[in-house]
């Protein structure tokens, strides 16, 4: 987990203009999700020394949820992703023993990979169908909308209309920490090939920009549940 980056302001988390689509929101509802690459030659040294870290988490009895995936179809494949989702704003102000966390952070990861990402993310309840996500499942996909400014609220409002048709998904609405305005659909899959047949939706006319379709795989020994 990245704990070395500063906390960002909830000022600016507030300032997002409300949408549509996320008029209703429950206050648990934000995520951060952070990308890391191990270094040339290191990725065994990284997973070891990642799951080092989670043994500090277990013993700071920290009551945070952390998935971890890899990265496995797409142009981040061999990257590491790490999460953690349901939580209010100000738990971002509440980590566990942040001081701590960093420093064991920059022993046991540090040295073997680079921090390439770190976002804020909200789940957009209006969009989603289903039981959020992620969950444990084997496989998830990953689809990230770049939306041409100034067509969220269309997006959103698109997306809502249909979800109706869809099954379980997860849309997050990039916060703060990237390249805005962003929308990120999860699905969850049960398998390599099932992903074949998952196809990319919403690719609306006039509203979205770019589409990034993307498979992880979930790692349950880089994972840490409390």
């Amino acid at each position: 987990m990245l704990k070395a980056v500063a906390a960002v302001p909830v000022l600016a988390l507030a300032l997002a203009a409300p949408s549509p689509a996320s008029a209703q929101q429950t206050s648990a509802s934000y995520a951060r999700m952070v990308v890391i690459v191990p270094k040339p030659g290191q990725a065994e040294a990284f997973e070891k020394g990642y799951e080092r870290h989670l043994q500090w988490h277990r013993g700071a009895k920290d009551t945070w949820t952390w998935y971890g995936w890899t990265f496995v179809l797409g142009n981040r494949i061999n990257r590491f992703m790490d999460g953690t989702f349901g939580h209010a704003a100000l738990d971002f102000d509440a980590a566990v023993q942040p001081a701590a966390d960093a420093a064991d952070n920059n022993v046991n990861v540090a040295p073997y990979a680079d921090f390439v990402s770190h976002g804020i993310y909200q789940r957009m309840d209006a969009m989603s169908a289903g039981e959020p996500l992620p969950d444990a499942s084997p496989f998830l996909s990953m689809t990230t909308y770049h939306i041409r400014p100034g067509q969220e609220g269309a997006f959103e409002q698109a997306v809502a209309s249909a979800r109706g048709t869809a099954g379980r998904q997860t849309w997050y609405r990039l916060q703060a920490g990237g390249e805005a305005p962003q929308y990120v659909l999860m699905r969850a899959v049960t398998s390599f090939g099932a992903a074949a047949t998952l196809g990319t939706p919403y690719t609306l006319s006039g509203l979205v920009d770019r589409v990034d379709n993307e498979l992880l795989r979930y790692r349950p020994n880089l994972s840490y549940r409390p």
